[in-house]
C-alpha cells in the first residue's frame, strides 16, 4: 500500500470522527458520545493494523528456520516447534546468532559514526555478487527503500514445513545450519560451498536463507513473488531447440518486508544471472533496468575480484555510473577507478595482499595508499577474506 493511500485512509477516518462528533446532540450524555468516538478510534486502529499486515505463514516459516518460536502461528507450524529437532536447532542457532549479533552490533556502531547518506530512504542499494547476504546489506544500509541483489545462485522458494515428515524437518533444519555456517563464522559466503548448501532437497536457492536472515533481523515478510523482467526472452530461451540460449536463464524474485516495530515497507529484488559481459548479451536490458533505480548506493564485498577482470566491464561501468556512494573491500571496484575525480575515498582498517588463490587481485596503488595512512585504526569487525584477527580493510567512496 502506497504512502498516498495510507494518508488517504487516515484522513477519511479522522474526517468521520469529526463528523460524528458534530452530529451527537448536546442532549446526549457525555459517556454515549465518548463511546461512539472510541468505536471510531478502534476503526482507525484497525486501519493502521491492516496497513502493517504481513504474511504470517511465510514469516513463521522464516522464524522457525531462524530458531525462533513464532508467536500466534497456526497449529501445524506450532507442532513443529515441539519436536526435538527444533529444540536442538533453536539452541544451536541461538549460540551462533549470539556471536554474529556481536559482530552486527559492531558494524552498526561503526556505521552510525562513518556512514551518513542524505535521503537514504529514497535510495536503492545495489549489491552485485551478493549471494543471499541480506545481513550485511541491511546492517550497513538499513534505511534504503529498495535492495537489488544479483549473483549466480538461483532464488528458489521457501520450504513448506507442514508437508515434511519429522525426520525430513530435522534434515531441513540441519541444512539451514550448514547454509549459515560460513556467514556466521567468516561474514561471507563461499561460492563453491553454496552450490551444495543451496541445492539440498529442503533448502533450494537464496530465498530461504534471505528470509531466515530477515527473521533474525526482526523483519516480517509481507510478500514473496517471482519477477520476470523479460518474459519474452524467458519463453524463447526455455524453448532451447528454437533459439540460441544462455548457459543459465535469469530468474528473479521480489521480497517485500517490514520491521516488526513498524515503519515503511522495503523491498528486495534478487536475480540469478551471469554478469559477465558475454553472458549479458542475452539480457541487454538488465543493466539498464538496474541503472534506472537512481539514486543508488553500492555494496561490494568478498567478490573474488571479479570487477578487476575485463570480463565484467559492463557491470563495473554500470556501478560507477549509477552509484554515488560505494562501500567495499579490496575485492570490489579497483582502487584506480575510484582514486580520481569526482570520487573521494576514505580508507579503514588494513590492507592485506589477496589470499593465495586470488593473488591476481593485488593492488600496489591501494597498498601504497594504506602505507601513507599508517595511523588508521583497526576495523572493529571482519569484512572480506581476511576475517581473522581484525585484519580486514574497507573503503568508502563517494561523490
Amino acid at each position: 500500500m502506497t504512502f498516498a493511500i495510507r494518508l488517504s485512509l487516515r484522513f477519511k477516518v479522522l474526517t468521520q470522527l469529526s463528523r460524528i462528533h458534530c452530529l451527537i446532540p448536546r442532549s446526549y450524555s457525555q459517556p454515549i458520545a465518548l463511546t461512539v468516538l472510541m468505536m471510531l478510534a478502534g476503526l482507525a486502529s484497525s486501519a493502521r493494523a491492516e496497513i502493517q499486515e504481513y504474511n504470517r505463514r511465510a514469516t513463521a516459516t522464516a522464524q522457525i528456520m531462524a530458531g525462533i518460536s513464532p508467536a500466534g502461528s497456526d497449529l501445524a507450524l506450532e507442532r513443529r516447534t515441539k519436536l526435538d529437532a527444533f529444540v536442538e536447532h533453536q539452541k544451536s542457532m541461538a549460540v551462533q546468532w549470539s556471536q554474529a549479533r556481536g559482530r552486527i552490533s559492531a558494524i552498526q556502531n561503526w556505521r552510525s559514526r562513518e556512514i551518513n547518506i542524505p535521503g537514504a530512504a529514497q535510495k536503492t542499494l545495489l549489491y552485485p555478487f551478493s549471494g543471499p547476504d541480506f545481513l550485511n546489506a541491511y546492517t550497513l544500509f538499513p534505511d534504503h527503500s529498495r535492495y537489488i541483489f544479483f549473483s549466480l545462485e538461483r532464488p528458489g522458494s521457501l520450504p513448506d514445513l507442514e508437508s515434511v515428515t519429522p525426520v525430513q524437518f530435522g534434515k531441513l533444519l540441519e541444512d539451514v545450519r550448514n547454509a549459515f555456517r560460513d556467514i556466521f563464522q567468516r561474514n561471507y559466503f563461499i561460492t563453491d560451498y553454496m552450490s551444495k548448501q543451496l541445492t539440498t532437497p529442503w533448502i533450494r536457492g537464496t530465498v530461504p536463507v534471505m528470509a531466515t536472515m530477515m527473521a533474525l533481523m526482526n523483519q516480517r515478510l509481507i510478500r514473496i513473488e517471482p519477477v520476470d523482467l523479460f518474459p519474452e526472452l524467458t519463453r524463447a530461451y526455455e524453448a532451447r531447440d528454437t533459439v540460441k540460449h544462455p548457459r543459465m536463464i535469469m530468474r528473479g524474485v521480489r521480497i517485500v518486508f517490514v520491521s516488526a516495530g513498524g515503519g515503511a515497507q522495503q523491498e528486495l529484488y534478487y536475480f540469478s544471472v551471469d554478469a559477465t559481459d558475454k553472458a549479458l548479451e542475452f539480457y541487454p536490458g538488465f543493466l539498464d533496468w538496474v541503472r534506472q533505480h537512481r539514486p543508488a548506493s553500492a555494496l561490494l564485498k568478498s567478490a573474488s575480484y571479479l570487477l578487476h577482470d575485463n570480463q565484467f566491464g559492463k557491470t563495473r561501468n554500470m556501478i560507477l555510473a549509477t552509484a554515488d556512494y560505494v562501500v567495499q573491500d579490496d575485492t570490489g571496484i579497483p582502487y584506480r577507478f575510484l582514486h580520481q575525480a569526482p570520487w573521494q575515498v576514505r580508507l579503514y582498517g588494513r590492507y592485506n595482499k589477496p589470499i593465495k588463490s586470488l593473488r591476481y587481485g593485488y593492488q600496489a596503488d591501494l597498498e601504497g595508499a594504506y602505507k601513507e595512512k599508517a595511523d588508521l585504526a583497526e576495523l572493529p569487525f571482519p569484512f572480506g577474506y581476511h576475517w581473522r584477527g581484525k585484519q580486514s580493510g574497507l573503503m568508502i567512496a563517494s561523490r
